[in-house]
């Protein structure tokens, strides 16, 4: 094939595949950028008419049944007094930490454990010198700052930023009281930082360790890359926040972690946990009543598929905007623990797949399926609940699968670049 028939051929193929930002038709499909702001603003609305009826049954009505607003955030307070008090290994009992979890609420509340390694101590000790009513908002929306800032940095627009506040996952985590915004917003930040600033990327990426589940296949993709700063980093940055958890709440805090590992995974095998929320292979198959030995075979399948396209993605060289797609993609088909406000995570995923994109165009049927990832954290409370159909770790699996795919079309026509180049 000669140069200028390769380059006929490339430029029908970018137009039967792609749909470049600058398209001739501005503004005639229904997700472009000038109609970016209508779909925001109508989940704010809703959000808001959410908020008014909650008020209205907590102020007018006094509905004792109503739950308590960042009913997750209990057990960071709760383990912070604790702390404080010089108790930290008790935040680990949990007939202990209970009746602190109820003073701070003021009312009973449900099983709320604490389940994270002393090294997320580290981030919740001083939330406790503030009553919890006033902790409580400041972790969350500092969290919901720092999300949205990460976001717009990977994806700067107008209207990105009213994106991710108005993103369901950023509403589902702060009406659950939950730190997937701040574990989404260090992955996206070491994300942005590793590729001039790989030291700072491994010291953000050491930090999701606060949430292993989440962070198993970051040191594989920093292996497979070769990226050795940001590997020693993260190292170095996860031994040093253990042995600082260690020394300041001593050895007994990671005993009785280590103790209590198995913990959150039994909530999901016995069924205590709300399964329709767990967007994982096992959760989904453990809600459809398959027995624990199919759901864990399935989920290490799942877990081995996952760790297999991070090496093929990071493992040769591929636009960054995609690789960083796969590994946070990726990283939610791991853990067979994971809820649905985990999945902040998508909103970084969204955010690098159009970074690639503004410089190479919308694959077809890609911004579709970007509004999908943008409702799929809301998807367990509204759909999966009622249909009892947990399609959820579906959507991880098929998103994927369409990375991987662009990203071997992407080399294939790099390949063949290369081969017309050289002829």
């Amino acid at each position: 094939m000669n140069q200028t028939t390769f380059r006929e051929f490339m430029r029908a193929s970018r137009a039967a595949h792609a749909q470049p930002l600058g398209a001739t038709q501005p503004g005639s499909h229904w997700l472009s950028g000038q109609r970016l702001w209508i779909y925001p603003l109508a989940a704010l609305a809703y959000y808001f008419c959410v908020a008014v009826a909650y008020a209205y049954h907590l102020v007018w009505l006094k509905d004792p049944q109503l739950s308590v607003l960042a009913v997750d955030c209990l057990p960071f307070w709760s383990a912070s007094h604790l702390a404080l008090q010089g108790h930290a290994v008790d935040a680990y009992n949990f007939g202990i930490l209970k009746p602190i979890e109820e003073y701070a609420a003021g009312r009973p509340v449900g099983v709320l454990p604490w389940l994270y390694p002393p090294t997320f101590l580290l981030f919740v000790y001083p939330l406790a010198l503030l009553p919890f009513t006033i902790a409580a908002p400041i972790f969350l929306f500092g969290t919901l700052a720092l999300f949205v800032k990460v976001v717009t940095t990977i994806a700067p627009h107008p209207r990105t930023a009213l994106l991710a506040i108005a993103f369901p996952g950023s509403a589902l985590v702060l009406t659950a009281g939950q730190n997937g915004l701040l574990t989404a917003s260090l992955v996206g930040l070491g994300l942005v930082l590793l590729r001039a600033r790989p030291i700072l990327a491994g010291l953000c990426f050491a930090l999701v360790a606060m949430k292993p589940q989440l962070c198993v296949l970051i040191p594989l993709a920093l292996l497979a890359s070769r990226s050795w700063r940001a590997l020693a980093a993260m190292s170095v940055g996860v031994a040093t926040s253990l042995l600082l958890s260690v020394l300041a709440f001593g050895s007994d805090t990671l005993v009785a972690f280590i103790h209590n590992m198995g913990l959150a995974n039994s909530f999901v095998e016995t069924g205590r946990a709300h399964l329709f929320r767990v967007p994982t292979v096992f959760g989904a198959l453990k809600l459809l009543h398959a027995p624990t030995a199919l759901a864990s075979v399935a989920q290490a399948a799942s877990a081995l598929c996952a760790a297999a396209a991070v090496c093929y993605a990071w493992g040769r060289p591929s636009a960054f905007g995609l690789r960083a797609a796969v590994l946070v993609c990726a990283s939610m088909l791991v853990s067979p623990y994971l809820y649905d406000y985990d999945l902040t995570w998508y909103g970084i995923l969204i955010a690098w797949i159009v970074h690639h994109a503004r410089e190479h165009g919308f694959q077809r049927g890609q911004r579709e399926w970007l509004a999908v990832l943008w409702l799929a954290p809301i998807a367990g409370l509204t759909l999966v609940s009622h249909l009892h159909v947990p399609f959820t770790p579906l959507i991880s699996i098929a998103t994927l699968w369409m990375l991987i795919a662009q990203i071997a079309r992407e080399r294939s026509a790099q390949a063949m670049s290369n081969t017309a180049a050289s002829a």
